[in-house]
């Protein structure tokens, strides 16, 4: 159940409080009214400044950055509104913060001390030290006050959330335990497709291309000319490096979030010192290479998924640009942009074996499902008993993750029979019974139950109460948007 779950809700609260590096971008129009010149909105009594939207904007793009691998870029970002989605999210948490002032909720200095007391990054062998405090907020480049004001509107959020907590009923524990946890007894089948049984020529190729141009792009390009700068052969003591050590040890932790020992990370200390003395002369350097009194040391033409250059600053330069230095493998590296090339139609040679293989999962597709469907009429396959969601088995011979997306359209379908195209075959399937309600499941997983009934309460009141406090307080939007 663990592994399958599904997450019904993503609450509304979400911080704006950012520890990462990502530069910040053109923000689009913006209204310079001296009065409201440092704030992107106004909401009721609350302002939403510069700064948090900034902070905001980066952690959104940091979070979406992430789980498209790294590959997000500033058009993608644009393209899907992202400005927009932060500038919604900071409104209505300042609706419901202008809400918590009317009736009375307050988050006083001593709530923002214990929130900060209590932080672990914060923290040396489980004491607050605020050495290490004010260094991680310098290092990220982020005030105290500007911090903290963020902290005291999260402990105002959830106070807030708090005090319209609803208990789950148990009625509602049974409705959610029996959608969870219902059993189906089930009897599948595989179809699947001979070798030969679809097979494709050249003109069927060509013209599947030529319907589909616009899906067949070269990769967009980038010409850069770089100047690539020798590290100094400069040589440190242990406690030259201990010493720079103490002052950075926030930024040398495992994977599992631990900070490492000096010895342990001793070699990494070595580089970055190196590295930042050599940072004043690799800006002298910048300024030569910028006014032309330093030739390039290569040209190198790099794609959008490149993933050695520091894309997210290169994508959004102008043409002849060139970039402050970047720590590139060690070494820092000053990156002019020589030309742009933007994405263009492949010619029929360049995309032909892209094409090929769409057109071949494609006609296969198509007929599995014509298979499948001539399968249905007359039903018949393998009882496997009573299945569940969070099932782990292996059904048709389908890998267990396979056979769980599987169980999992069969659990959000109504239809008795149907088919789902999975793996390269077509599983199709008729309920024969059904459960509702597990008990003993129902018992195990009682606290995700309750959870799950709480997150969606919680989602449709803050939903509702936001729509009703947006007529409440007004709303005052300076930034224009992009």
């Amino acid at each position: 159940m663990q592994r399958h779950k599904k997450y019904l809700v993503i609450t509304i609260w979400i911080s704006t409080i950012a520890f990462v590096g990502a530069g910040f971008v053109g923000w689009g129009a913006y209204d310079m009214n001296t009065d409201r010149a440092a704030s992107v909105a106004k909401v009721g009594h609350r302002t939403i400044s510069v700064q948090e939207f900034q902070s905001a904007y980066a952690s959104h793009y940091n979070f979406y950055n992430n789980l498209l691998g790294g590959k997000l870029t500033q058009e993608q970002a644009d393209q899907m509104g992202l400005d927009k989605i932060v500038m919604n999210t900071l409104v209505n948490q300042a609706l419901l913060l202008n809400y918590a002032d009317e009736i009375g909720l307050v988050a006083t200095k001593d709530d923002v001390k214990e929130r900060l007391i209590n932080t672990p990054t914060f923290q040396t062998d489980g004491v607050f030290n605020k050495e290490l405090y004010y260094s991680i907020l310098k290092a990220n480049r982020i005030n105290p006050s500007d911090y903290e004001n963020g902290l005291e509107k999260e402990i105002l959020n959830a106070k807030l959330e708090n005090f319209f907590k609803l208990t789950p009923t148990p009625k509602e524990i049974d409705l959610f335990a029996s959608a969870f946890f219902m059993e189906d007894r089930l009897s599948v089948a595989a179809v699947t497709l001979d070798a030969n049984e679809v097979t494709l020529n050249e003109d069927a190729i060509k013209a599947y291309w030529d319907k589909n141009k616009s899906n067949y792009l070269t990769k967009k390009s980038y010409t850069l000319e770089l100047l690539n700068l020798p590290a100094s052969q400069a040589k440190f003591d242990d406690k030259t490096l201990e010493e720079f050590f103490a002052l950075e040890k926030h930024n040398y932790i495992h994977p599992d979030g631990k900070l490492m020992s000096f010895e342990e990370a001793k070699t990494k200390v070595a580089v970055d010192l190196r590295l930042k003395n050599d940072k004043k002369s690799s800006l002298e350097a910048y300024l030569a290479f910028k006014k032309g009194e330093l030739p390039a040391s290569e040209t190198k033409i790099i794609f959008d998924d490149d993933t050695t250059y520091p894309l997210d600053k290169i994508q959004v330069v102008a043409k002849d640009e060139v970039l402050k230095p970047v720590v590139i493998k060690d070494s820092y590296v000053i990156i002019k942009v020589k030309t742009i090339q933007f994405p263009e139609p492949m010619s029929y040679e360049m995309a032909k074996k892209d094409a090929s293989r769409d057109l071949l999962e494609e006609l296969k597709s198509a007929a599995l499902e014509k298979k499948a469907v001539a399968k249905l009429e007359n039903f018949t396959g393998s009882d496997i008993g009573f299945v569940s969601r969070d099932s782990v088995k292996s059904i048709a011979g389908l890998s267990e993750a396979k056979s769980a997306e599987f169980l999992s359209h069969v659990f959000d379908n109504t239809t008795k029979k149907g088919y789902k195209i999975i793996d390269g075959k077509a599983i199709v399937y008729e309920v024969l019974e059904q459960k509702l309600l597990n008990k003993d499941k129902a018992k195990q997983y009682v606290s995700m139950i309750s959870e799950n009934v709480l997150q969606v309460k919680q989602a449709e009141l803050n939903q509702n109460l936001i729509k009703k406090l947006a007529t409440a307080y007004k709303v005052e939007q300076y930034y224009k948007g992009k």
